[in-house]
């Protein structure tokens, strides 16, 4: 069983690049140089990637998102954020919930924040963090337009992972979470870790198949037809269901009831 507790207490801070250097190590440490991407890119220290890289192999991440479309056979990550990603996506298939990410666009990438040297390094660069449904998610998207399953982007919350799509304007990242503590002026959910405190939302039941009748006849569910009901002319009303009415000028009188549809006209 996973100490979520431990885990998360043993998280570190991202608020700063000297915090996430103390917990992660130095990626742009001795023997980093250029990297054939040029701009912000970089080639690892060789030292710091044997100490710290490991690769999830994707048994332990059973239905992990495709990416180009093809199935990963790992993740390559740091390797104190290992566990805590095994034990989330564990959480996430528990829920039923895994087939709902689209893409895996990624997770250490060696380069500054915004693709901008200048900048401090960023967290996939430690890789701290993934990214997922970019192509619907890309960086600056406002939270209302984002198109990533909130059960899913929840049950990492909850397992104790910063979501970018929470970040203010212009630094939304919908598609991108990482493993630090909550960054300071992100307003969180009131389920943030909630997996520390033993509070984690359950799975929703799913429900049995009704029994097939001992005549081995398949009894398929009937599903009501609605009755739409229009003036008939004479002060009574007219059964048009199945039918295709427009009315241009309806007026729906009473549509609390799906199976009686009352249109009036004017």
């Amino acid at each position: 069983m996973t100490d979520w507790t431990a885990l998360i207490a043993a998280r570190p801070s991202g608020a700063t690049a000297a915090a996430l250097i103390a917990a992660y190590g130095n990626p742009e440490g001795p023997g980093a140089g250029p990297s054939p991407q040029g701009g912000a890119w970089f080639t690892p220290s060789p030292a710091w990637a044997r100490e710290n890289l490991t690769t999830i192999p994707a048994e332990k991440l059973p239905h992990w998102p495709l990416l180009g479309g093809k199935a990963v056979s790992g993740v390559t990550v740091h390797r104190l954020v290992a566990a805590p990603l095994i034990a989330t996506w564990a959480e996430v298939n528990r829920r039923g919930l895994a087939g709902r990410l689209r893409t895996f666009n990624g997770a250490a990438a060696f380069r500054h924040m915004g693709h901008d040297r200048s900048r401090p390094l960023s967290v996939h660069a430690f890789g701290a963090a993934f990214d997922v449904d970019a192509a619907w998610n890309a960086y600056g998207v406002p939270l209302a337009q984002q198109q990533i399953d909130r059960d899913v982007v929840r049950v990492f919350q909850e397992c104790g992972w910063e979501w970018g799509g929470l970040w203010t304007d212009p630094y939304e990242d919908g598609m991108h979470f990482q493993w630090t503590d909550p960054l300071p002026g992100v307003r969180q959910p009131a389920w943030r870790d909630a997996m520390a405190r033993g509070q984690g939302r359950a799975p929703k039941p799913t429900p049995a198949p009704a029994p097939a009748p001992a005549t081995g006849i398949v009894v398929k569910p009937t599903v009501p037809v609605p009755v739409v009901l229009v003036p008939d002319g004479a002060e009574g009303w007219r059964d048009v269901a199945g039918q295709r009415t427009t009315l241009p000028g309806g007026t729906v009188v009473n549509a609390t009831d799906p199976t009686r549809i009352w249109i009036a006209e004017r």
